[in-house]
């Protein structure tokens, strides 16, 4: 059995992670990156372990959220976790091939859908190793055309899609988005510091929306308040 661990992410709410299912900084990123309204009904989809699913709950009060995984066992953390924090009946967790999920949720349910998805091509060099993490890095199960496809699919006309990624795959990434009917509006890169080049980029498409994309400051990981700023709520 692997090594678990339980994480405070403030305000009564934890995460349980595994050796396989943990979580990293660019969770925190899109999270803080989606800005969610507190009028917004959410969906994550490629949840892990469910921490954006458990930060939402946390910071958006009395609404139910929808997550979306492929793997049992993170599921199963993910359930633990909410019971733990006693907002088991505020999450709808869907342990399904997002592939397949028109069979699960109708079309136009959610305003907000975020997702870290599989950063890398089959192939990339980065698809070896057991399965669990084959399918958490790499494009085994979904690509992101499947992902923006589905995405558009769940977002009502004008809601918004939020998603990191590689900054390599930006080009496919918003080809992709407009062929979906999701037009890129916002875009945030993410560098270590001044100097270096980007590792992260954030970007959020909307649904039937016209042409106009605003990009947004760099985030430089070395700049100690905007980091306060984004983790401000984290283990209170």
């Amino acid at each position: 059995m692997s090594e678990e661990k339980i994480e405070s992410l403030g305000g009564g709410v934890y995460a349980i992670l595994s050796e396989i299912h943990t979580f990293g900084t660019d969770a925190f990123l899109l999270y803080d990156f989606a800005d969610i309204k507190h009028r917004e009904s959410t969906c994550d989809l490629c949840s892990g372990c469910g921490i954006i699913p458990l930060l939402m709950l946390r910071d958006i009060k009395n609404k139910p959220v929808t997550a979306v995984e492929i793997q049992a066992d993170a599921c199963a953390l993910m359930q633990r976790a909410v019971e733990m924090s006693q907002l088991e009946k505020r999450l709808n967790i869907l342990n399904v091939d997002l592939k397949e999920i028109r069979k699960n949720i109708p079309a136009g349910s959610f305003d907000l859908l975020t997702v870290n998805p599989p950063y890398f091509l089959v192939g990339s060099g980065y698809d070896c190793g057991d399965e669990p993490h084959r399918i958490i890095r790499s494009e085994v199960c979904c690509t992101l055309d499947d992902i923006v496809k589905q995405a558009a699919w769940l977002l009502r006309s004008g809601g918004r899609m939020c998603m990191c990624h590689r900054p390599e795959r930006l080009t496919d990434i918003i080809c992709t988005m407009r062929e979906n009917r999701l037009e890129p509006k916002r875009l945030r890169f993410v560098a270590k510091n001044e100097k270096s080049a980007p590792w992260l980029v954030l970007i959020e498409g909307k649904k039937d929306a016209k042409p106009g994309l605003v990009t947004e400051n760099t985030l430089y990981m070395n700049d100690e308040k905007e980091l306060e700023r984004i983790y401000g709520g984290y283990a209170n």
